[in-house]
């Protein structure tokens, strides 16, 4: 079966970029610049949703909390990502918590204004739909691969995902800088396994590892194990 990664990951683009000018102008008008330092948490699970986060430099983790202080990592966003919308939608409290990976800045979308916008605006509720509509696909198909996959498979998968993710915009070479604590979550293993998984993958020279930072060195040869 040849393996797609579209299947798994899905880069969002700024969705509001694609608004009509005269639409977007109007809700530049709402919009603050803002930053949050690494470590530092933008929204925690169970808050009351306060705006819409459009990411511009940095990556955020979103994570559930488990009993015992585990997080399990569901999603990472970089710049050009669009967060914190669905739970307004839905009228519903965060069901993630978000927190910065590294040094962040992005741009908040108040929630009157962000709601008082989607009444108004048939574009921005069809760019919507069509972003919700991709990202459950790719949701469905991850949740279903790590269901039903071996760790080992899961950690390829994971490394994939990750070298796209950590993709520089200047096409330079991809570093992978992430700490196994945060790793093991993403792929839901214990940080033993996901150390000694690694390690063959390193042995076998499809990956480059010092410290916390993993460079793929044979792409193909990852793929391979998944097809």
């Amino acid at each position: 079966m040849e393996f797609s990664l579209n299947k798994y990951y899905y880069k969002s683009e700024d969705l509001f970029k694609r608004l009509p000018s005269d639409e977007l102008a109007h809700l530049e008008k709402t919009i603050q610049q803002k930053s949050i330092r690494k470590k530092k948490m933008l929204f925690k699970q169970g808050s009351h949703p306060a705006g819409v986060y459009i990411l511009t430099k940095g990556k955020i983790k979103m994570y559930q909390s488990n009993p015992g202080d585990r997080e399990t990592i569901i999603y990472f966003y970089t710049a050009g990502d669009v967060m914190g919308y669905r739970p307004m939608i839905c009228q519903e409290a965060h069901p993630l918590s978000a927190a910065a990976l590294e040094d962040c800045s992005y741009l908040f979308i108040p929630r009157e204004a962000f709601l008082k916008m989607l009444k108004q605006s048939p574009s921005l509720s069809n760019l919507l739909l069509e972003t919700l509509g991709h990202e459950f696909s790719v949701w469905v198909s991850s949740m279903s691969f790590f269901a039903s996959q071996r760790v080992k498979e899961r950690i390829v998968l994971a490394l994939l995902k990750l070298h796209e993710i950590y993709r520089p915009e200047d096409g330079g070479k991809v570093i992978i800088r992430l700490n196994r604590t945060d790793f093991a979550g993403y792929v839901g293993t214990a940080k033993e396994t996901l150390v000694r998984v690694l390690g063959e993958l390193k042995k076998k020279n499809m990956i480059a590892s010092e410290g916390s930072k993993i460079r793929i060195t044979d792409r193909e040869a990852l793929i391979g194990m998944l097809r």
